[in-house]
């Protein structure tokens, strides 16, 4: 049996900048962009959030609610060697520890007293040597171990014996994966604890969120086991993802690697002769923050241009707030195509365009014809990138 830990940095971004400026406890503290260039609070101390002021907050909001509120410039570089520091000393005590953002890590042990004798060395070590604190959670479920750090905020420590009783206490909007927008449709029809999923007949759940109806129904009963989707198959996808060599915000570099990622799916769709109908966007920032944005066609595809037009739409709706660090697409829902092809490509013309241009590219490289739009990718190393199935 593996017993799952959760550490959890207390206001990551502020308390290192508070432990740099000891002179600065006990005060309203606010890592942030300026309020003038429309910038948005990263992190708060917790005598900042006393007076209502949270992480992704207007500037502008976070002053006028507390006018002596300190505010500090961002210093990413900074967060991430402490990152490090604190990853390189809980991987001397624990082998398996995995790395979820830039100030959350998982380990877990083969027994409770290991997992918590561990995590009270880990804390103590924290403290010691940054001089800031961290809260933890410990359950036999990795996402109740997660929950239950949050608990006891800042400086926390909480044990969940019973994970199954735990979880089905808690507000559907309190567990990890359950968003906003599913949280307003499981309120619509009365569901506001997840013990409340259970009442909701199964066929009901998938007609109303589809294939998130079956993670709601694990949520629920803390299966060990997926359920198998209605036809028996495995939700497959195909993708693959690009780390910058330096961070950037810049829109038009990200399209053009954006394009190229999408070719080369476009390649390995082709291969399997597959096609997709669901399109997801990840994007990593220099905090190490992931977020992930997904869509479902009303068509299949598998063409690199018609996967760039639905992943570039994505991207431009989202508010980029940091640098990023990497990208990726994956095309899931996937099945095999037809044998009549696409007919959307219906004359001879586009047909024989596409297959010169691959032979071209199978011929003399993936650079000897290349978009007007991917000429902004100058990382030479890209095109050898590892192709990664998702």
């Amino acid at each position: 049996m593996k017993w799952w830990v959760h550490l959890d940095m207390d206001s990551f971004f502020a308390s290192v900048e508070i432990a740099s400026r000891p002179y600065y406890k006990n005060l309203p503290v606010a890592v942030g962009e300026n309020a003038n260039s429309g910038g948005i609070i990263l992190s708060s101390s917790y005598k900042a959030r006393e007076y209502g002021i949270r992480s992704g907050m207007p500037t502008y909001q976070a002053i006028e609610k507390c006018p002596s509120l300190i505010m500090i410039n961002p210093d990413m570089e900074k967060y991430i060697y402490v990152s490090d520091i604190l990853y390189d000393m809980i991987k001397k005590i624990v082998w398996n520890v995995k790395r979820y953002s830039i100030d959350e890590v998982f380990f877990f042990t083969s027994t409770k007293d290991e997992a918590i004798s561990k995590s009270i060395l880990i804390k103590d070590l924290i403290k010691k040597n940054l001089k800031i604190t961290a809260s933890f959670g410990i359950s036999d479920n990795i996402i109740v171990a997660k929950m239950a750090s949050d608990e006891f905020k800042p400086d926390g420590f909480f044990i969940v014996d019973d994970s199954l009783a735990y979880i089905r206490e808690r507000e559907v909007g309190k567990v990890p994966g359950i968003g906003r927008k599913t949280e307003k449709k499981l309120n619509s029809i009365g569901v506001y604890y997840v013990k409340q999923i259970d009442r909701i007949p199964f066929s009901v759940l998938r007609n109303i969120f589809k294939h998130r109806a079956y993670f709601l129904k694990e949520i629920s009963t803390l299966l060990t086991k997926k359920l198998e989707p209605l036809d028996g198959g495995v939700d497959k996808s195909i993708g693959q993802t690009h780390t910058f060599s330096e961070d950037t915000r810049n829109m038009e570099k990200l399209l053009s690697y954006l394009s190229i990622i999408t070719e080369n799916i476009e390649r390995l769709m082709d291969e399997k002769f597959f096609e997709g109908n669901i399109i997801k966007l990840v994007i990593r920032y220099s905090d190490f923050t992931t977020f992930t944005k997904q869509k479902k066609l009303g068509r299949y595809i598998y063409r690199g241009d018609d996967i760039f037009l639905e992943v570039s739409k994505m991207i431009k709706t989202m508010n980029l707030v940091l640098s990023v660090r990497l990208l990726g697409i994956s095309v899931k829902g996937l099945r095999q195509r037809g044998l009549c092809g696409n007919i959307f490509l219906s004359d001879g013309y586009s047909q024989k365009l596409e297959e010169s241009i691959k032979n071209i590219k199978i011929r003399f490289g993936d650079r000897a014809i290349m978009k007007l739009r991917d000429l902004y990718t100058n990382d030479r190393s890209f095109k050898n990138r590892r192709i990664t199935y998702l």
